[in-house]
């Protein structure tokens, strides 16, 4: 008998260690209009039983999305993305070379919002959904939900949406 329990034991602890963490954004580009509200969906799952930390980061564009909307968008970076179509010259730089801040930390129910985003209307929602209540000009970027778990380190712990905020 103790040597069935044992390997049932055993077989959940496998089960739960070979999925390990894993964070899904459902949607990775939205379009929303300036001044409205809008959610920014985050999934996750984990063989944890401890309360995850969620945090929300913003990372700019490295270059203009507007001049692509009009139709202005450098030749150098056309040339370049035709050449590797895995790059995307508003999406991939190094971090050095553009805006990075934390938008909001949820641990248990405490919400805290980053410095840039004090006395605005953001909040998580759900288990890891980030609300705004009314998009600014500079809200165009990538949003990275970011999930940590104390004893859940293996799988995907982050997944990225990109945010245009439009007129």
């Amino acid at each position: 008998m103790d040597r069935v329990l044992l390997r049932w034991i055993a077989l959940f602890w496998l089960t739960a260690m070979a999925k390990g963490l894993q964070v899904t954004v459902p949607d990775k580009k939205k379009v929303a209009m300036l001044f409205q509200p809008t959610v920014l969906r985050c999934h996750f799952s984990t063989s944890s039983h401890r309360p995850a930390v969620v945090q929300w980061k913003f990372k700019s564009y490295c270059q203009d999305r507007m001049g692509e909307s009009l139709g202005m968008s450098s030749t150098r970076a056309q040339s370049l993305s035709k050449r590797n179509l895995e790059w995307d010259p508003y999406l991939d730089c190094l971090d050095s070379r553009r805006t990075v801040r934390v938008v909001a930390s949820k641990q248990g129910s405490a919400i805290t919002l980053g410095d840039f985003y004090r006395g605005r209307e953001i909040t998580i929602v759900h288990d890891a959904d980030l609300q705004i209540g009314k998009l600014m000009w500079g809200d165009s970027g990538l949003y990275y939900c970011i999930i940590t778990t104390p004893d859940d380190l293996e799988g995907k712990n982050e997944d990225s949406v990109e945010l245009l905020v439009l007129e």
